[in-house]
């Protein structure tokens, strides 16, 4: 089958370019805080055919991209047929496009674009060309992303202030359209938000729009919210949403006895969907960025949910962008190490090794910066002046000295991802087992606390301060051995004078970690209090940030703005991750689920039902109090019931009573 081709890579940077330009603040633009970098202007593919008999091939360029074809030496300017005579070919398309994304079409009888062309030059070799299975019409723009549609009436309106208030009943991306349009040249003020107060508030609505009327009908661009605000009576034209989404298959499912979990579970679902795009975003409204650490949270969501890898490939590519770095990613240090781990963790997942080894030859360079930021003891620091910033979480107790330990451990576990990166390529990953092994000895040296019993932040302020994330980070990284584990638990996390986690981004790792040592009723109250507070609040998706104890509005304000706050937020979609991994208890043992366990838990649930997608198929668990059943497409898996083990073969149940 044809497919169109560019440049490998291009067409990622392509749209992150488009996607890092687009963001707005009340109609103002907000420039990128990071480099953007674009595709190439050019690309020289070349394939070598044999045929037997004569055979008429199609070239062509999309539109505004010059091709130039040669054939055996003969040159051509597309798009052309040409007959290609029999016996050996030498066919070599040359496109160039300034401003653009250059793409290339063409079929034949025996050959297409998309397998076996290559470039022809440019130092990549015989690197193949770019290509996606989204796009495989000739009358498909690559540079245009495909997106579904479906048109939304308001679920209420309300005529007020002066105007016309719509409701659309949830969250959404799309494009606000005016359809039946009888005053041309009319101009129309637009005020969109995620809270009715931010629609309705003009001066401070996050998004707004001025449109003059034209036509029969005007679809405006894609922005997020519930609720649309139009200055006017609205008695000329009709209004509708064209919800845009990408459509995935969600093979995880997940319910249970608690209808509030099950809430929580397919909010979490929504919120993900939404935020499911040209890559994976942070959120809808605000940013619409694609952010490092962010996106390792959507990862491992992801894999629980759609499984849905050319999301995760797309996104990898675009926040690493081309050539050398200046800057850490997002130019948050946390976050380029975050993105290091990720691929480890989508081998791990997914068994995938030719996308590792294609974007492993873009890590070298990553270590490069890395090393120039190193400061005393092997440690990432001292880089403030250099314009990059140290996040770990939004926490007013965390301290962030030049040094910290939280940071530290992203690191070591970096030097392991990447030591497991080389390993699997067949390459010599020993300098970066020593660089993590000395790191573990560093961290304990200067980090841990023997009065306190745990991880401080700083060894430089004199503090001693000790807050919860590097202590859940030695955890989940295996960076605490044995005895210090124990302190840990004991001191940190069932410590409650220890300040508590309080953003959805770092619940993931808290849970995770809760999780991983039994704490589950710390687990189903968090669900039930953090969660289910956004949903008895009337939330359709999950927020940035939530604390309890704030009152109508003032839920909504964040950064120093009152609607600030992005209210579909893709880290608080982690609830599938939790209930996918611990309540139905599916985790792959080995790469790709060669090899994986199932150990269900019902927590407070009193029945669970889900499947969790795997390479080849789902894994379906049912469970309640008197017995457990796991149905598999794939094999290599074991139930886990205690100290009882019973082989789950591929295409069979197996139901145990307890």
């Amino acid at each position: 089958m044809a497919k169109w081709m560019w440049y490998p890579d291009d067409f990622e940077l392509y749209h992150a370019m488009l996607v890092n330009n687009r963001r707005e603040m009340h109609g103002k633009y907000y420039s990128p805080m990071w480099r953007v970098d674009a595709p190439h202007r050019n690309v020289r593919l070349y394939k070598i055919v044999e045929l037997e008999e004569s055979e008429e091939f199609f070239a062509k360029a999309n539109d505004g991209t010059i091709l130039e074809i040669i054939v055996n030496g003969v040159r051509y300017l597309g798009p052309a047929r040409i007959t290609l005579a029999p016996g050996r070919n030498f066919i070599k398309l040359s496109a160039f496009k300034d401003g653009g994304l250059p793409a290339i079409w063409c079929e034949g009888k025996h050959f297409d674009s998309g397998d076996g062309w290559k470039l022809a030059s440019f130092g990549m070799g015989d690197e193949p060309a770019g290509t996606s299975d989204m796009y495989d019409s000739p009358d498909d723009n690559p540079e245009i992303f495909k997106f579904s549609y479906e048109r939304l009436a308001p679920v209420t309106t309300e005529n007020t202030d002066g105007g016309v208030l719509f409701d659309f009943g949830r969250e959404l991306m799309g494009k606000l359209v005016f359809s039946d349009i009888k005053s041309e040249g009319k101009s129309v003020f637009i005020a969109y938000g995620e809270s009715r107060e931010e629609a309705l508030d003009t001066e401070h609505s996050e998004i707004i729009d001025t449109v003059t009327l034209s036509g029969k009908e005007m679809r405006l661009r894609s922005r997020a919210c519930r609720y649309v605000y139009i200055k006017d009576d609205c008695k000329d034209f009709s209004v509708y949403y064209d919800y845009e989404y990408l459509p995935i298959n969600p093979r995880g499912k997940f319910s249970c006895d608690d209808e509030l979990v099950n809430k929580i579970w397919n909010i979490s679902a929504y919120t993900l969907e939404l935020n499911s795009r040209e890559a994976f975003f942070d959120g809808i409204k605000r940013d619409r960025w694609v952010w490092s650490g962010d996106a390792y949270q959507s990862y491992f969501v992801n894999y629980y949910y759609a499984c849905d890898l050319d999301l995760v490939r797309r996104t990898t590519l675009m926040l690493r962008g081309e050539g050398k770095m200046a800057q850490h990613i997002n130019t948050i240090v946390d976050y380029t190490f975050y993105w290091i781990i990720a691929i480890w963790e989508y081998y791990f997942h997914t068994g995938d090794i030719e996308f590792v080894r294609r974007v492993a030859k873009k890590i070298p360079d990553m270590w490069e910066l890395v090393e120039s930021r190193l400061s005393e003891h092997g440690f990432i620091g001292g880089y403030a002046d250099k314009g990059d910033w140290t996040f770990i979480d939004w926490s007013k107790h965390l301290e962030k000295t030049e040094i910290i330990s939280a940071e530290q451990m992203l690191l070591c576990r970096s030097y392991e991802a990447y030591a497991e990166i080389l390993e699997l390529l067949g390459e010599d990953a020993s300098d970066y087992r020593e660089k993590a092994s000395e790191m573990k000895k560093n961290i304990d040296k200067y980090f841990w606390d023997d009065e306190k019993k745990a991880y401080i932040d700083s060894y430089q302020s004199g503090s001693r301060r000790v807050n919860r994330h590097a202590n859940i980070f030695a955890l989940l990284f295996g960076i605490a051995d044995g005895e210090k584990r124990g302190l840990i638990i004991d001191n940190v996390i069932k410590n409650k004078e220890i300040p508590p986690i309080t953003t959805p981004y770092f619940e993931f790792f808290e849970l995770d970690a809760m999780c991983e040592i039994g704490q589950f009723d710390y687990v189903t109250d968090m669900l039930h209090s953090y969660w289910g507070g956004m949903v008895n609040l009337g939330a359709t998706t999950f927020w940035e940030e939530y604390f309890p104890n704030m009152k109508g509005a003032e839920h909504y304000a964040m950064y120093g703005r009152p609607y600030s706050k992005s209210l579909c937020h893709a880290w608080s979609a982690s609830p599938i991750y939790l209930m996918g991994k611990y309540a139905l208890g599916v985790r792959p043992t080995s790469a790709a689920y060669a090899t994986y366990e199932v150990k269900p838990n019902l927590m407070c649930f009193g029945r669970i039902e889900g499947s969790v997608p795997v390479p080849g198929g789902t894994v379906d668990v049912k469970a309640d109090g008197k017995s457990i059943s796991v149905h598999s497409d794939i094999a290599g898996g074991v139930l886990v019931l205690g100290d009882r083990r019973f082989e789950i073969p591929k295409g069979e149940t197996v139901k145990v009573d307890l």
